[in-house]
C-alpha cells in the first residue's frame, strides 16, 4: 500500500511538473471574441477631417469658394474667358486633419445650364486620386480652356465633390 501511494504521489508530482513546465515555456495566449465596429459613424468622423480648406481663382472676375458646412464641396464659376484658347485657373487646397493617411478623390461636375461644349477642363491630378498624409495638405488645380469663341457671353458654373478613404497601415 505504501508503495502504491508512493507511485501515485510520484505520478501526481510528474504531471504537475509537466503542466507547470509547459505553461512556463508557452508564451502565446489565445483570446477569442467578437468586435462590432460601426463603420458608418467611423467613416463619417474620418470624412469630416478631410476637407477643402481654401479655394482661389486665378482671375478677379472668376469665382471660387468652399460653401458647404462639411467643406467637402468646392464651387467655381468661369467668367473671364472671351476667345478660343483663353484659360482660367483655380486652385483648391485639400487638408487632412485626421490621424490616418487619406486616399482622396475629387469628382468634378458641371452645374445646371453650363454649356460643356465650350470648356475643356484639366486637373493637375489627371483624374487620379492622391494620398494625403495624416496632418498634411495638397493643392488640386484645375485649368479651364475655352474651346471655341462664343457668339454670346457665356459662363460656366461647376463644382467638385471630395471623397476620402482612410489608407490602412
Amino acid at each position: 500500500m505504501k508503495r502504491r501511494n508512493l507511485v501515485l504521489t510520484f505520478m501526481l508530482v510528474a504531471a504537475l511538473t509537466l503542466g507547470i513546465g509547459y505553461a512556463a515555456l508557452s508564451d502565446a495566449l489565445d483570446i477569442n471574441g467578437t468586435v462590432t465596429v460601426n463603420q458608418t459613424a467611423a467613416e463619417a468622423e474620418f470624412d469630416l477631417d478631410v476637407y477643402f480648406s481654401d479655394a482661389v481663382a486665378g482671375s478677379t472676375t472668376d469665382l471660387a469658394s468652399v460653401l458647404d458646412t462639411d467643406h467637402d464641396m468646392a464651387n467655381f464659376t468661369v467668367n473671364s474667358l472671351a476667345t478660343a484658347g483663353n484659360t482660367a485657373t483655380f486652385t483648391f487646397t485639400i487638408k487632412n486633419d485626421s490621424d490616418l493617411d487619406a486616399y482622396v478623390t475629387p469628382t468634378f461636375a458641371a452645374d445646371g445650364n453650363t454649356n460643356a461644349e465650350y470648356f475643356d477642363i484639366v486637373s493637375d491630378w489627371n483624374g487620379q486620386p492622391k494620398t494625403i498624409t495624416a496632418g498634411g495638405e495638397m493643392d488640386y488645380t484645375l485649368t479651364i480652356t475655352l474651346k471655341k469663341t462664343p457668339t454670346d457671353t457665356i459662363h460656366g458654373s461647376f463644382h467638385i465633390e471630395l471623397t476620402a478613404e482612410a489608407v490602412s497601415r
